[in-house]
């Protein structure tokens, strides 16, 4: 910038010293270094203007271009956080299904030792409903014992009286034909 104003203060100047062996008065000299120099003034601005509407305009760039990389960083992490979520809400929904299947499980297991307890029971009252069948039946048992016991003892006091008696008769015979007189 300074070398520009330099220039165009050397070049004002040089027009200024032939304007002056030309021109009659100061005055236009004057006018003729103003211009120079308003010149200078507004190509100086002129550049300014661009450098600042450059700076703006990367600015605007750099801030869009920000946006966009946190728009994307904002949109990743809440695919992140949606597929996160979506695990999460799976794992869970596997680990209800697990604990329902189970609880099913342990319901039936429950279901079936309570009808084997009914079972029971009523196994058990029924015994004891017939509790006094079971009473005769088993009395009838001992008594059938008994009478095979009793059956058993008189055959054989059957047995040892027939062969007792047997023996009595067949000594009486003998003694008898012993005592005859006809041997």
């Amino acid at each position: 910038m300074k070398s520009v104003i330099t220039f165009l203060s050397l070049v004002t100047f040089s027009l200024t010293a032939t304007l002056s062996a030309e021109a009659a008065s100061l005055q236009d000299q004057l006018a003729a270094v103003a211009a120079a120099e308003n010149a200078g003034k507004a190509q100086e601005q002129s550049q300014e203007d661009a450098r600042q509407a450059r700076f703006d305009r990367e600015a605007r760039e750099e801030h869009a271009r920000r946006a966009r990389i946190a728009a994307a960083s904002a949109e990743r992490q809440r695919q992140r956080d949606a597929a996160a979520s979506a695990e999460k809400s799976r794992v869970l929904a596997e680990h209800q299904a697990d604990k329902k299947r189970d609880q099913s499980y342990e319901d039936e297991l429950r279901q079936l030792e309570l009808e084997q307890r009914k079972l029971a029971l009523k196994r058990e009252a029924a015994r004891v409903a017939r509790e006094d069948e079971y009473i005769d039946q088993d009395l009838k048992s001992r008594a059938a014992r008994t009478d095979v016991v009793q059956s058993e003892a008189d055959a054989t006091r059957n047995l040892s009286q027939g062969g007792r008696d047997l023996l009595q008769s067949e000594g009486k015979a003998r003694e008898k034909k012993a005592g005859s007189w006809f041997n």
